[in-house]
């Protein structure tokens, strides 16, 4: 049984969040595949497409591919010829099939995998959402490569930012990834803490904007 609003008015913000992490996790899905994003930044994200209209959108970690078969059905919707390149470790997520998504299975850290999406994008650029395993080595890496498929005006999605704010694990995260990547990179990117209007996310400090007019690092 879950908890009515009634019995949950003086619920704080932290425990609001723990109670997400549980629904996301076991109860949140998609045409029946799983997403790990709570509600609000579901929202967030179709905020983004909508305003910044991405040609080429890469998700890195993509579980069981419902996030993706998401952003597929709404950027057919917006007649809009986005290409979706799904990057998993695991090949869980291949069930899902729709002609806009690609699967690459891999570690998103090798220079194969790399490659891979190089030849995929087609020298298209737009955005790069990062959910992979959030140990801040990790995340460091994968934002300096995947960086240079972001385009001027469009984001750089670091997501789970959240676990230094709850002392979730991994043990460093990402968030020190994403301090580190904008103090290099601060020319090109900056936090764009308006993302995070619906206060409750799991990506504080995590929706990186590369500025309109940055060139490109690559």
């Amino acid at each position: 049984m879950f908890p009515h609003f009634e019995n949950c008015l003086n619920m704080t913000l932290r425990e609001w969040t723990y109670w997400h992490n549980v629904m996301h996790r076991h109860y949140t899905t998609y045409l029946g595949s799983k997403v790990l994003k709570p509600p609000f930044d579901w929202l967030v994200m179709q905020d983004i497409i909508q305003e910044t209209r991405p040609p080429l959108i890469i998700e890195i970690g993509s579980f069981e591919g419902g996030f993706a078969l998401w952003m597929a059905h709404l950027t057919e919707a917006m007649s809009l010829g986005t290409r979706i390149v799904g990057l998993d470790i695991t090949d869980r997520p291949t069930k899902v099939n729709h002609p806009r998504i690609t699967w690459v299975i891999g570690d998103a850290t090798t220079d194969q995998v790399f490659r891979k999406v190089e030849e995929l994008a087609e020298n298209r650029r737009g955005m790069v959402i990062e959910d992979s395993d959030h140990k801040q080595h990790t995340t460091r890496k994968l934002l300096e490569m995947y960086y240079k498929f972001v385009s001027p005006g469009c984001y750089l999605v670091v997501e789970d930012t959240v676990c230094e704010c709850l002392s979730l694990p991994p043990f460093p995260g990402p968030l020190p990834a994403v301090r580190d990547f904008i103090q290099q990179h601060g020319d090109q990117f900056v936090i764009d803490r308006s993302r995070e209007k619906y206060i409750l996310t799991y990506n504080p400090m995590g929706y990186l904007l590369r500025r309109p007019d940055a060139q490109r690092g690559e």
